[in-house]
């Protein structure tokens, strides 16, 4: 299990990864090493002393009170007690670290608070366990955030606390999917579906999961129907809307409706949502210009592309959306530019074991070499129709009417 750094630490680690990507996050990582150092040093000290302490405890992070970090308990209100809302205002401050790519920061202040939380109830550890196991996952330590899942399912299943534990198989399929175990991942999602309150984050996130699935699958009325209902259920989250839609836009494309997909990207990328759903969306927006033969777009997408890359430090996605990049270049007969953004796609392919990435890569390499006006898709199969169904029409349509 990955130990987490001291705060200060973290500071420096987290500081020199923002300088070296050009992120100005200056203004935003003395607070944040605040919050750090006042997570580890609550975490350290006695029980009694925390109850002696409780108006100071109270008083801490006031700019957070009455914020909710994005994993809660789907079936029980906002805490009451004092410290399980201190719980909650660190992991919201840890989220905004996150968010700024500061994941040493955010791992340091979400390891104390699972500290914290030993002795409280277990809600509050399983909820602070995955969420220590989503910062894990977005350092490419795999191993660390399979073990918080395992530690959160464990605690959760014994306590028999069914949506709590979806929170855990959502974690677990997340980390299959990223390994390229789909049929394991599938399992998982459509586990925590079933576990899950309607509507809830673990909902929404089960039926983001076998969307992309589908996706992948080419199963695109099975990914419609999922995007449509994660869609309708995140109705007050603009991240999760966000993300439907990219993905609903993602089916619209795979399905020759380029049009339809390059407005559902457009608008996405107009939300400015989070920057790994903003990086989805430059992805798809990029292919669908390529797909309308539209050059320049391309080329402004690309430099869109690459900032965001930048900033948001998120390397698996990072190579996902260079694939996506070098094949629009190539199908608008960029050669060069399309051969460097693969190169940097197999970079962070090879550095981060992303297997499934190196193997696509390749695969698209071959296919250049054997027929260089080939138009590669890194592995996708062709959509198994020729005609889309009246169905398909209609979820195409809606897509267009929310312009």
């Amino acid at each position: 299990m990955r130990k987490p750094l001291s705060p200060l630490q973290a500071f420096a680690a987290d500081a020199q990864g923002a300088n070296s990507r050009g992120v100005p996050v200056d203004h935003q990582l003395l607070p944040w090493l605040s919050v750090a150092q006042a997570a580890d040093a609550l975490s350290s000290a006695p029980r009694w002393r925390l109850h002696q302490d409780m108006p100071h405890i109270e008083s801490l992070l006031p700019e957070y009170r009455g914020r909710r970090p994005t994993l809660t308990h789907d079936a029980q209100p906002a805490p009451t007690d004092s410290l399980d809302q201190l719980y909650e205002r660190f992991r919201s401050a840890a989220e905004d670290m996150e968010l700024a790519g500061c994941f040493e920061l955010a791992f340091t202040t979400v390891s104390a608070v699972c500290r914290l939380a030993i002795d409280s109830g277990y809600a509050a550890l399983a909820l602070a366990t995955v969420h220590l196991g989503r910062v894990a996952r977005q350092m490419n330590d795999y191993d660390s955030a399979e073990q918080c899942y395992e530690s959160a399912v464990e605690r959760t299943i014994h306590e028999r606390d069914g949506p709590l534990a979806a929170r855990g198989y959502i974690g677990q399929a997340l980390i299959h999917d990223m390994r390229g175990n789909r049929p394991a991942a599938e399992r998982l999602y459509r586990k925590a579906l079933r576990a899950a309150v309607f509507g809830g984050g673990a909902y929404v996130h089960a039926c983001q999961g076998l969307m992309t699935l589908a996706i992948s699958d080419n199963k695109l009325a099975d990914a419609l129907l999922f995007g449509w209902k994660l869609y309708d259920a995140s109705e007050h989250d603009a991240e999760t809307r966000a993300e439907a839609l990219t993905d609903l836009s993602v089916v619209a494309l795979r399905a020759g409706f380029f049009e339809p997909a390059k407005l559902g990207f457009a608008q996405v990328i107009n939300m400015r949502p989070a920057p790994r759903a903003l990086l989805m969306a430059l992805g798809g927006a990029v292919r669908a210009a390529a797909k309308l033969d539209a050059p320049g777009e391309v080329v402004q997408l690309a430099q869109a592309i690459d900032a965001e890359i930048a900033r948001a430090n998120q390397p698996h996605d990072a190579a996902q959306v260079l694939m996506y990049l070098a094949e629009a270049h190539w199908q608008i007969g960029e050669r060069v530019a399309a051969r460097e953004a693969l190169e940097r796609a197999r970079t962070l392919a090879t550095t981060y074991r992303y297997h499934e990435y190196e193997f696509r890569v390749d695969a698209m390499e071959r296919d250049w070499a054997a027929s260089p006006t080939l138009q590669p898709t890194f592995g996708e199969a062709p959509v198994p129709f020729s005609r889309p169904s009246a169905s398909m029409r209609t979820s195409i349509a809606r897509l267009t009417a929310l312009r």
